[in-house]
């Protein structure tokens, strides 16, 4: 049988969130490419916005969004610097898509958090991948331990919007396949 969807999400996500690891300085090489409608840098408050259309690529992995903000670190300022470090927060809003080869994420909001290694992707959340369906209202993922959680704030039997997964199992025509 498939390993669990969450598991398999998060270790996609582990891998990538495009912008949000490959900004924090990641072992990933591969070049991140930013583009948006405009891009306003606050360096008093050591952040960066992008509004419109932002795209996010780096290798095969893309993020969309309506706005991106970069949250930097705040550092002792030097006499050649601006008293900003390394991006420590990166948030995602309006209708955000993650999106590689073998899934797809999407939800209303999307925050990495550099600190506690944590993924959380909130509003009317759906995760993909092949055949596999998961749907809630907040997916927290924890980048370190693979550990992923999906929420609703609906709770008991019968209610509509509670938190759905359907997976199904491997077959055996998927045991004889190349693995990547």
């Amino acid at each position: 049988m498939k390993r669990a969807m969450a598991a398999a999400i998060a270790a996609s996500l582990l891998g990538g969130l495009s912008a949000a690891p490959a900004l924090a300085q990641n072992s990933s090489s591969a070049p991140v490419d930013i583009s948006a409608d405009e891009q306003e840098t606050i360096s008093s408050q050591c952040k960066t916005i992008f509004r419109g259309a932002v795209e996010v690529l780096q290798e095969t992995s893309r993020l969309r969004a309506a706005k991106m903000t970069l949250y930097n670190q705040k550092k002792a300022k030097s006499g050649d610097g601006n008293g900003c470090g390394n991006v420590d927060r990166v948030e995602a809003e309006g209708e955000v898509f993650y999106v590689t080869p073998k899934q797809t994420v999407r939800g209303d909001r999307a925050t990495y958090d550099y600190a506690s290694n944590t993924i959380v992707v909130t509003g009317n959340v759906i995760a993909i991948q092949g055949q596999d369906v998961a749907r809630g209202d907040r997916m927290v993922v924890n980048t370190k331990t693979n550990d992923v959680r999906m929420e609703s704030t609906t709770k008991g039997a019968g209610k509509k919007n509670r938190v759905r997964a359907v997976v199904y199992p491997s077959t055996a025509d998927d045991a004889n396949k190349p693995k990547p």
